[in-house]
């Protein structure tokens, strides 16, 4: 099947690049805007801002701080008798400490009012532009941009251009921030800046400003706005965004970043001090929720008190569906409860947290708004009970509490150990939980794994009445940058380190390829944290780039790095000629696999499919698992990284358990495949004799070999997309045979045998199809036997060197009689193992034990001594 992610990338790409014509062209459409200071609340706060940064100000303002400051010490020292103060000293000391108030609140109303006074919508904005109505767009500049512009445009803004703004642009802090990310000094930008060809005029620029802004959610036109709109416009600058790595849509990231940052901390102080900006939290009497309940207040805690007090400390980015279909749940007439599966690591726990903050804001549905969340502590309540019975009198008290409360939605994460709590049978939660599951005085979500819900719940049909399932799913792409964008602070707080936001893409695309049995956004974040802290703890102090989260990749998983080095490039271009030095022929063969290793290790597509999928048909003996052994080696860089099933051990239906696992007996049995390839999921898979499988199990490998995946007997996803995987089969080895004998090409006798297998029904049209490639292996001519004897024979001869210090030399005369005695076109190579076996290795073990033959000594062996 083809892939079409290159053409859905490049669609997407299309159409981005159709959109902003089309929101360019109509703002080309409107003629009645205008930029104007004067009159403007902005305008008059970026004028007192002049002021106020003046530097004689600020030192008197600084003696003000340091005025009031000994004025509350002089206070505190008279109200606790700690120094005698006299009346006049002590008076003074109140008048300063209210002239110190009065300069605080002005300076908070300016900091709050003037600084961020709230413009007119950008809504708003549009509207009357897009109506003909004479629009200043001045009025919806943000404090920063309205600084830029006075410092670097000016009142004749319509004698500049957009090199004039591209420099007032680079001198704003914000912009600092976005060329920090980049990784570009703003020298660089600078000098761009001198060489660009001015093609429109600033309120272009601006009005296209304006549509980012109101596209973005910005509450004003931020300086990267702005910057973006420049980058529209100006082909020399997009270009220099592109040898960057980086498109529009990243630069927009960027800015999402970095305004996102000023307008969550201008929403964290109005939030304290802004009348205009108080929480709706359905009214005081919902914090009256515990009346006398011991045990609630023993296993649980206020997940919405939490919230409201410390708040969460990240943004909960992406889970809107899955909160949404939440809240259906919950408000459900009978039965509303959710119960939200995922693997660990996607973000299940996240999700309710989104979901109590959407509470605690009164912006939950119906009646959802004037409830707490709690968190029930499972691990409390299990941890020293003496019985069963002592669990359930604790759980049924809690519950009891919450209903009596009557405004309360219970979580429970993992719920599953409220089902199994450590020993099978100890507690029947489900027989406690029915009761209050079809309740109306109280709420339940809970969190469990793919595997816990089909072992405990899904089977349930009671449960499953009562309870909604909600999956949560991985985060996108795009839902993944905006993510590790919020994390990012933290991790750099903690490394000493700045992260570009080209890592940050580098983080979600490596993580996406090398770790696949850990979901998003656990695997992105924790590879992130990890290359970061390792970069600072070989260079300190440091910026983090796309090369640091390679390096930390090959470190840690032992994968071969992205970028290929000059020595590995002439392995790839020379693999034919590696692998030649342990299989003797099969050249078609060989070329096969190397032109899919070199097609995967260049990264020309993103295929989730496994780097390369074989079926080697040939007799016994011509080299098909010598082959995979030496790809191994070559690819992965040792003979360890093969994986091989006999599959002759898997004929019946039931063996289709021991190959990916079960929870049939109701404990988890891991595959004896799936658990394998997760512990290696950097290796070469090897089916021995794939014929001789259950048709089941051969069915399995339709899913793998097309989507690089498996879900195992337990419902966790496993992933074969970092494998190489190699079935053999001797069927049709007797028309291999016939056809190469009467001198038939290769093409043909491939053709022949697809032929045959498909019409014996050995093999189904769709498994076979399924593989990169079906490669036939010829049957070995006595020339290439000889080849075969002279390679077990150099073995030989190392192997005896290594453990025995003995010299052994092997004429070619003695080769050849050996390669004579091992040759049978029927059985291959195998024949002339046994023949190395019997006529030398057991001539040298005699005199070794006899003491012909000593540490250091040197023997020749002729063709008379075989």
């Amino acid at each position: 099947m083809a892939d079409f992610t290159a053409i859905g990338n490049l669609f997407d790409y299309f159409w981005f690049s159709i959109n902003i014509f089309i929101k360019i062209y109509m703002f080309d459409q409107i003629k009645n805007l205008k930029i104007e200071k004067q009159g403007t609340i902005i305008g008059k706060a970026v004028d007192l801002a002049l002021i106020v940064d003046n530097f004689l100000l600020r030192i008197i303002f600084l003696l003000i701080w340091f005025a009031g400051a000994g004025s509350i010490v002089i206070i505190a020292s008279d109200i606790t008798n700690y120094a005698q103060v006299t009346k006049q000293v002590s008076g003074s000391a109140y008048i300063i400490l209210g002239l110190f108030v009065i300069y605080l609140i002005v300076r908070t109303y300016y900091k709050i009012k003037l600084c961020y006074p709230k413009p007119i919508g950008i809504k708003e904005a549009i509207e009357k532009a897009k109506s003909g109505e004479s629009f200043n767009l001045y009025e919806v500049f943000s404090f920063e941009l309205a600084k830029v512009w006075n410092r670097g445009i000016g009142k004749d803004w319509q004698k500049k251009n957009s090199k004039d703004l591209l420099l007032a642009l680079s001198e704003s802090k914000d912009m600092a921030f976005v060329l920090a990310r980049i990784g570009v000094p703003k020298g660089d930008i600078q000098e761009l800046a001198k060489i660009i060809l001015p093609n429109k005029s600033l309120i272009d620029f601006v009005a296209r400003a304006l549509k980012i802004a109101e596209t973005e959610s910005h509450h004003q036109i931020e300086v990267g706005d702005l910057f973006v709109a420049v980058s529209e416009y100006q082909s020399e600058l997009n270009r220099f965004i592109e040898d960057m790595g980086l498109d529009i849509k990243d630069i927009l990231n960027i800015v999402y970043w970095q305004t996102s940052v000023i307008r969550d901390g201008i929403k964290a102080t109005k939030k304290l001090i802004d009348p205009d900006d108080l929480h709706l939290t359905g009214g005081i009497g919902r914090d009256w929720i515990y009346g006398y309940a011991n045990l609630l207040k023993q296993y649980s805690r206020d997940l919405t008190e939490t919230i409201s007090h410390k708040g969460l400390g990240l943004e909960i980015v992406g889970h809107d569906k899955e909160i949404k279909a939440m809240e259906e749940a919950l408000t459900r007439q009978t039965g509303g409860n959710a119960i939200l599966v995922g693997d660990a690591g996607v973000g299940k726990r996240t999700t309710v947290l989104g979901f109590a903050k959407r509470v605690l804001e009164g912006r939950a549905i119906g009646s959802l708004k004037n409830k707490h969340v709690v968190e029930i502590d499972t691990d409390a309540i299990l941890a020293g009970a003496g019985s069963g019975g002592d669990i359930t009198a604790r759980l049924t008290g809690v519950l009891n509490e919450a209903v009596h409360a009557g405004n309360m939605i219970l979580f429970v994460d993992n719920i599953q150990n409220l089902f199994s709590s450590g020993d099978a049978g100890k507690v029947n939660a489900t027989e406690v939980l029915l009761h209050y599951l079809e309740s109306n005085g109280v709420y339940l979500i809970g969190t469990t794994d793919t595997s816990s819900f089909n072992k405990y719940i899904g089977t349930n049909g009671a449960l499953m009445q009562r309870i909604t399932k909600v999956n949560i799913e991985e985060p996108t792409k795009a839902e993944m940058v905006r993510i590790l964008e919020d994390v990012v602070p933290n991790i750099e707080y903690h490394t000493s380190s700045l992260v570009t936001y080209q890592t940050i893409k580098e983080t979600i695309k490596s993580a996406d390829k090398y770790i696949l049995n850990i979901p998003n956004p656990e695997k992105s974040i924790t590879l992130l944290d990890g290359a970061a802290a390792s970069a600072s703890a070989s260079r300190g102090k440091t910026i983090i780039v796309p090369k640091d989260i390679d390096s930390y990749i090959v470190e840690k998983y032992d994968v071969p790095p992205s970028e290929i080095g000059k020595g590995e490039k002439e392995k790839l271009l020379k693999l034919e000629e590696v692998m030649h030095k342990r299989v003797i022929g099969q050249n078609e063969a060989i070329d096969a696999i190397a032109n899919a290793m070199r097609r995967s290790r260049a990264q020309i597509t993103d295929s989730k499919k496994p780097i390369g999928s074989f079926l080697f048909l040939g007799s016994t003996g011509v080299g098909k698992t010598e082959t995979a052994k030496a790809l191994a080696e070559s690819y992965f860089g040792e003979e360890g990284r093969m994986i091989r099933f006999d599959m002759s051990e898997y004929q019946n239906k039931q063996d289709i358990y021991r190959f990916i696992g079960s929870n049939i007996t109701g404990e988890d049995y891991p595959g004896e495949l799936t658990s394998k390839v997760r512990e290696k999921p950097f290796s070469l898979i090897l089916f021995d004799e794939i014929e001789k499988a259950h048709p089941d199990i051969l069915n399995l490998f339709l899913q793998v070999l097309d989507e690089g995946h498996l879900t195992d007997g337990n419902g966790r996803r496993v992933a074969f997309t970092n494998t190489i995987i190699i079935a053999t089969s001797n069927a049709g080895a007797n028309i291999i045979r016939e056809s190469i004998s009467s001198g038939s090409e290769y093409e043909k006798t491939r053709q022949e045998l697809l032929n045959y297998i498909q019409e014996k029904n050995i093999y189904r049209p769709e498994f076979i199809n399924r593989f990169t490639q079906v490669v036939i292996f010829s049957p070995l001519s006595f020339e290439e036997i000889n080849q075969v004897a002279r390679l077990m024979l150099d073995k030989l001869i190392k192997d005896i060197r290594k453990n025995k210090g003995v010299e052994l030399e092997i004429l070619p005369d003695a080769v050849s009689k050996l390669a004579k005695l091992g040759f049978d076109p029927q059985m291959g190579a195998r024949p002339m193992a046994r023949a190395i076996q019997d006529k030398l290795e057991n001539m040298l073990a005699k005199k070794l034990l006899s003491g012909d033959i000593k540490k250091g000594s040197k023997i020749t062996v002729s063709g008379g001594d075989i």
